[in-house]
């Protein structure tokens, strides 16, 4: 029973934290959104305050969207199919972040463990999948000339469509995320 309100108490943390922040999020509420009893302690015999709470939730979830699989997209055959379709999961891989991601705007310099551990895991999951390799066979010359600024630069991009969707509810200019990655890897690699 303890490891199972252990877990309530971080899956309603996570969506709290996501929502509110960590200092927006009295353990009352999280309490109560764990179906314990708001304001009974039953908080503090599983965690020690919001910050050791914040630490369990962030490796739990870290944890288990560095398990997930990606989708193997069927391609053409050609390195920017290969890079779009990759950038495709990528944007789905982004969506998992997604409560991770708020509690970085909330937390906003405060958190910078957690700051850290979500860009390793990013920086891991391209590396992990290939983008390297995809960007440096046979790119165009910018690429060639400076391969991480030209890998930056597709991170930002994804970020920033990522964050425009999440935001604005909607693909910016109406370019889904199929014409998006397939435009990006074009930009970035030949053929």
């Amino acid at each position: 029973m303890i490891k199972n309100t252990r877990e309530r108490i971080m899956a309603a943390a996570l969506d709290l934290f996501a929502e509110r922040g960590v200092l927006g999020t009295p353990v009352t509420s999280i309490e109560a959104a764990a179906g314990l009893s708001p304001g009974s302690g039953s908080f503090y015999r599983h965690f020690k305050d919001r910050q050791e709470l914040l630490a369990a939730v962030v490796e739990r979830e870290i944890t288990r969207v560095a398990k997930l699989p990606v989708d193997p997209s069927t391609t053409d055959g050609t390195r920017a199919s290969e890079l779009a379709a990759q950038l495709c999961n990528d944007l789905a891989f982004l969506g998992e972040l997604r409560r991770l991601i708020a509690i970085l705007f909330w937390e906003r310099g405060k958190a910078p463990d957690v700051a850290e551990r979500v860009r390793s895991l990013m920086v891991e999951r391209g590396v992990e999948l290939g983008i390297a390799e995809l960007l440096l066979t046979d790119p165009i010359d910018v690429v060639r000339a400076d391969p991480s600024a030209a890998s930056t630069v597709m991170m930002c991009a994804m970020v920033g469509y990522f964050l425009s969707m999440e935001y604005f509810g909607t693909p910016p200019a109406e370019v889904d995320p199929d014409r998006f990655t397939r435009t990006l890897a074009r930009l970035l690699v030949r053929g």
